[in-house]
């Protein structure tokens, strides 16, 4: 009789997980069918789904994907681990590759694999790190490697918290559009995690492509419940550098160019997903503000950003009272 495998349930960006996989956060307790399982499957499962691609394999990103003739999703990551999405997203079957480890494993399963279970569910993830001020979410959005995450790092060494970094779900509670936890965690270049959290110093990169690093929050340092989200900043250089720290607000026509260009999975380009992704964007501009926050990339500035993103939030919460 064969053993069943043990599995472990938690909570993440507002919906339940089951996983035959331990994920390095805390686990809840449910008895109700999750939203969506993690199961380990081996090298012939994978060899006979691929044989079942139906489309080409989209080999010119950093992973690879196509779609099954049954309407799953294949995500290879070469060298390290692969992935089928059920045509629901409700199960997600993993495989684990020779050179992959667990933090990068987990990292790809929580965030580009994630995704595509998540749109098939009819949700829109933005790529986006939101941080917690005055019980606002405010979130950060750009393209990678603009600072996302270095900005949401000084205001966590300001005493504010954060929710999400990378991945934002948005759903809307009580009439209110509100954001998700995702895991508690930041990822950080180590010349940024010296200068914001000098004490939790990890020497394992996201991969061996990447020079950053994957830091736990401490329990006061991440927030665990949906918040309501002030708005949306969208981080971009200054075209003179004298002008120093600005914040000015985007048309309702690039606003809406802002959000669809802050999708998380780019990949995936179906008619019925497009259009989803389109109805999305136009109802949370029309909701939320879209900002351009504009300062030159240098640390000696971050307060100063911090400072001008802290008074957009109290002056709106002023106008509301």
């Amino acid at each position: 009789m064969a053993t069943e495998t043990p599995t472990r349930d938690y909570s993440l960006y507002g919906l339940s997980l089951r996983s035959e996989i331990p994920l390095a956060f805390p686990e809840t307790r449910s008895s109700a069918r999750p939203d969506i399982t993690f199961s380990m499957k081996s090298p012939r499962f994978f060899s006979d789904a691929r044989s079942l691609i139906a489309t080409s394999l989209d080999e010119d990103w950093w992973y690879h994907h196509a779609a099954l003739a049954d309407g799953s999703v294949f995500v290879r990551v070469p060298g390290y681990c692969e992935f089928v999405v059920s045509p629901d997203g409700r199960t997600v079957a993993c495989g684990v590759l020779e050179e992959s480890t667990a933090e990068w494993f987990q990292t790809y399963l929580l965030g580009v694999v994630l995704s595509f279970a998540l749109l098939k569910q009819g949700h829109e993830p933005l790529h986006s790190t939101v941080v917690v001020v005055d019980g606002k979410g405010v979130a950060l959005c750009g393209n990678s490697g603009w600072g996302k995450s270095t900005l949401a790092a000084a205001f966590l060494q300001a005493g504010h918290t954060i929710l999400t970094d990378d991945l934002l779900i948005i759903r809307e509670v009580d009439g209110v559009l509100c954001g998700f936890p995702g895991p508690s965690r930041i990822k950080l270049f180590p010349h940024i995690a010296r200068r914001f959290q000098p004490d939790k110093i990890i020497d394992e990169p996201i991969d061996p492509d990447s020079e950053k690093l994957i830091l736990p929050l401490a329990r006061h340092e991440a927030h665990d419940r949906p918040v309501p989200l002030h708005g949306f900043f969208v981080l971009d250089e200054p075209a003179d550098s004298a002008a120093g720290v600005t914040i000015h607000t985007l048309t309702p026509r690039l606003s809406f160019v802002a959000i669809v260009g802050a999708a998380f999975n780019i990949r995936e380009r179906s008619p019925e997903r497009l259009r989803r992704q389109f109805l999305a964007a136009k109802e949370w501009t029309a909701r939320l503000p879209v900002r351009r926050l504009c300062y030159p990339r240098s640390l000696t500035m971050l307060d100063r950003v911090l400072d001008a993103v802290i008074a957009d939030v109290r002056s709106a919460d002023a106008v509301s009272a």
